[in-house]
C-alpha cells in the first residue's frame, strides 16, 4: 500500500524564486506529494514536474494596505486554514509543509492534528505581522529558513537550508563581443530594477538586459517607467527589457555577468543559478547575497550605490578568472545536497 502524501501548502499561485525552490524540493522527495495552491503559474509548474496539485481558491495578497485589505487578508488566511484542514484529513497526510509566512499563519490556526514544518523564504516584516508569524512558527513542529538572514528573524532553532542547483555538465562558454550584463527578477519595487538602469548610464560600453514581468499594478507602473528610460537616446540599442524569461539558463549563457539590485534579498536563487552558469555576480552587500557571493566569484556593493555597483561590474568583467571562480563557488550549492538536507528536516518533523 502506498504511503500517504506529504501536503505542501502555498498561499500564492505565483511562480517566483521561492516557488521554484518549492517545486524542486517537493519533486525530489522519495514519497508521494500533493501541493495545495491556487490555480496559476505555480500549479502549472508543479504539474509539469509530475506533482499532484489540489487547487484552492485564490485569496488577497496584500498584508499592509489599509484596514479593508487587512480584513480581506485575514479572511483569506482563515479560508486557507479550512482548506488545509480538509485536505490534510482527506489525504491522511502525515506531515504538512507550510511554504511561506502566509501558509505558516494559516496552518497555525487550522488545528491539523499533524506536525507542520514551517518553511520561511522571506525576511519577516517588522511590527505586528512579524510578531504573528513568529508566534505561528513556534506552534509548528519545526522550521526551515532558506538563509541565515531569514533565520535571524525567527524563533531560535530554525534550520538553515540553502537551496541548490543542478551542476551536471560544464557551463556555456563566455560569449565573445561587447560585455552584456543580465538583471533578472520580478518587476516589483523592492527588487530595485531602476538601479540597474542607473548603473547602465554609468557604463556606456556595456549592454544590459533586464528580464522579468510585473506581479501587480505597481509592477506595471514600474515597467512603464523602465521602458521610458530604456528607450531614451542614451540607452537605445544597448538596454533591452526582455519581459518574462521562461529559461534563465539561456539568458545567463548570453551574459557575461549578473547584476542584482534588491537592497535586502532574502536569499537570491538567481544568484546561485548565475554562479552555476559560470557567470560572476555583482549584488548588494546585505542579507542573502552575503551568504552566496565570495571574492573572485563576484563583488558586493553598498545597497543602492550605483557608482559602486558600476565599479564592481567593471572589476568582474575585467577579471578573466571570474567565470571559473563563479562555477567553483556554485559547488557549495549542489541541489542533491540541499534536497537531502530538506528531506532530513522533513523526516525529523514527521517522527515527532
Amino acid at each position: 500500500m502506498p504511503s500517504h502524501p506529504v501536503l505542501f501548502v502555498s498561499y500564492s499561485g505565483a511562480f517566483g524564486g521561492a516557488e521554484r525552490i518549492l517545486v524542486d524540493c517537493a519533486g525530489r522527495l522519495d514519497g508521494p506529494v500533493v501541493l495545495a495552491c491556487p490555480p496559476g503559474p505555480l500549479a502549472a509548474a508543479a504539474r509539469a514536474a509530475g506533482l499532484r496539485v489540489a487547487p484552492v481558491r485564490p485569496r488577497p495578497l496584500a498584508l499592509r494596505a489599509g484596514r479593508r485589505a487587512a480584513v480581506a487578508h485575514a479572511a483569506g488566511l482563515a479560508g486557507l486554514a479550512r482548506d488545509v484542514a480538509r485536505l490534510a484529513g482527506d489525504e491522511r497526510a502525515p506531515v504538512v509543509v507550510a511554504w511561506g509566512m502566509r501558509a505558516v499563519l494559516a496552518t497555525a490556526v487550522a488545528r491539523l492534528g499533524v506536525p507542520v514544518l514551517a518553511v520561511h523564504n522571506d525576511l519577516l516584516p517588522a511590527g505586528a505581522v512579524g510578531a504573528a508569524v513568529r508566534a505561528a512558527t513556534r506552534r509548528c513542529a519545526g522550521a526551515v529558513a532558506l538563509s541565515h538572514a531569514i533565520a535571524a528573524g525567527l524563533p531560535p532553532g530554525a534550520a538553515v537550508l540553502h537551496p541548490g542547483v543542478v551542476l551536471d555538465g560544464p557551463p556555456a562558454p563566455v560569449p565573445a563581443g561587447r560585455p552584456r550584463v543580465l538583471w533578472l527578477g520580478a518587476l516589483v519595487p523592492w527588487k530595485r530594477p531602476e538601479l540597474a538602469l542607473d548603473v547602465a548610464e554609468r557604463m556606456p560600453g556595456v549592454a544590459f538586459d533586464l528580464g522579468g514581468s510585473p506581479l501587480a499594478a505597481e509592477g506595471r507602473e514600474l515597467l512603464a517607467a523602465l521602458r521610458r528610460r530604456a528607450e531614451a537616446p542614451a540607452m537605445a540599442g544597448r538596454v533591452r527589457l526582455l519581459g518574462q524569461v521562461p529559461d534563465a539558463a539561456t539568458e545567463l549563457a548570453r551574459a557575461h555577468a549578473l547584476l542584482h539590485t534588491a537592497d535586502a534579498e532574502p536569499f537570491g536563487m538567481v544568484l546561485v543559478e548565475a554562479l552555476a552558469a559560470g557567470r560572476p555576480v555583482v549584488a548588494p552587500a546585505a542579507a542573502g547575497p552575503l551568504e552566496i557571493v565570495t571574492d573572485g566569484a563576484g563583488r558586493l556593493f553598498p545597497p543602492g550605490d550605483a557608482d559602486a555597483a558600476a565599479g564592481a561590474l567593471r572589476a568582474v568583467l575585467a577579471d578573466p578568472g571570474a567565470p571559473a571562480a563563479a562555477r567553483e563557488r556554485a559547488s557549495a550549492f549542489d541541489v542533491r545536497a540541499s534536497a537531502a538536507r530538506f528531506a532530513a528536516a522533513l523526516d525529523g518533523v514527521r517522527c515527532r
